[in-house]
């Protein structure tokens, strides 16, 4: 674990890394992910060390340490290493934002879980979303009325507003603090791991159908040649290069890759729809 000092001789240390071009960027991306250039992933890797920083930086009223939010975004850049087509034509830090992202709010939400928190995809939503509802409200508490009305607005019942209202009207704490006569325990020693439980199964389960329903959604929306090739390139179990794509439909490598990225563009833009009426709903 480090303290203060040692984290800030992290941060200091990590600007040293030169920030990424597009083109250089690209050119790293691809090696890593055609050839497993290692020298590429650590390059890559390292330059966006700050990006980690950056967003910890932003979950640091959860009371945890932000030497472990860090670890936990730097896994997220790993695996938003194993996943990034640098074909599309997005920078990777955009991609890897979302990766990180997820990691640490994983991380915090199955560290509060000490104080029973509901399950779903709506109580975790809740559960990040309801400082900014406080505040855009003009309230520093939640009361039975004002729990209705969150409630309604984020689709989770009125206990489920107040429990994480009432977690969160405690004094932050660290994971870490040290607890008993003899302050040889800690906060942490009594935190249930969740992680093979029925109930994060169902819910992993419960994600998943929900992610393949939108993504069947977004293929209805393809032509059928944008379809063919997205399935093909990227769906089918072998995959097809763009060659094999190319002679099977009598046009060229290049032609088959342009229509893949614009089917790419259209589905992600459909994602993003599908995802931003949830949020608004």
């Amino acid at each position: 674990m480090y303290n203060d000092e040692d984290l800030s001789a992290y941060v200091s240390e990590i600007k040293k890394f030169p920030v990424l071009g597009d083109d250089e960027e690209f050119e790293l991306a691809t090696k890593w992910k055609e050839r497993g250039d290692k020298r590429a992933l650590n390059r890559i890797v390292s330059s966006h060390l700050r990006l980690v920083v950056r967003i910890a930086n932003g979950y640091s009223g959860y009371g945890l340490s932000k030497a472990d939010l860090i670890a936990e975004g730097n896994v997220g850049i790993m695996c938003a290493l194993q996943h990034f087509d640098p074909s599309i034509g997005y920078r990777f830090s955009t991609y890897a934002a979302w990766w990180i992202k997820a990691k640490m709010q994983d991380f915090i939400y199955n560290s509060w879980s000490i104080v029973k928190l509901g399950s779903g995809k709506k109580n975790k939503k809740l559960f990040f979303n309801l400082r900014r509802i406080k505040n855009a409200l003009g309230i520093e508490s939640v009361s039975e009325n004002n729990a209705e009305i969150i409630a309604e607005k984020m689709q989770v019942s009125k206990e489920d507003v107040l429990v994480s209202d009432n977690r969160f009207t405690h004094k932050d704490f660290s994971t870490n603090i040290a607890v008993g006569e003899d302050g040889d325990s800690s906060f942490q020693d009594f935190i249930v791991d969740h992680k093979a439980s029925q109930e994060n199964l169902a819910l992993d389960k419960q994600e998943y159908e929900y992610r393949k329903k939108v993504l069947h959604e977004a293929l209805n929306t393809l032509s059928k040649r944008e379809h063919d090739v997205v399935c093909a390139y990227r769906l089918c179990n072998p995959t097809k290069t763009l060659r094999e794509i190319a002679e099977g439909m009598s046009i060229s490598p290049e032609r088959v890759r342009q229509i893949d990225n614009a089917a790419f563009l259209k589905i992600q833009k459909y994602v993003r729809s599908v995802e931003w009426n949830a949020r608004a709903g």
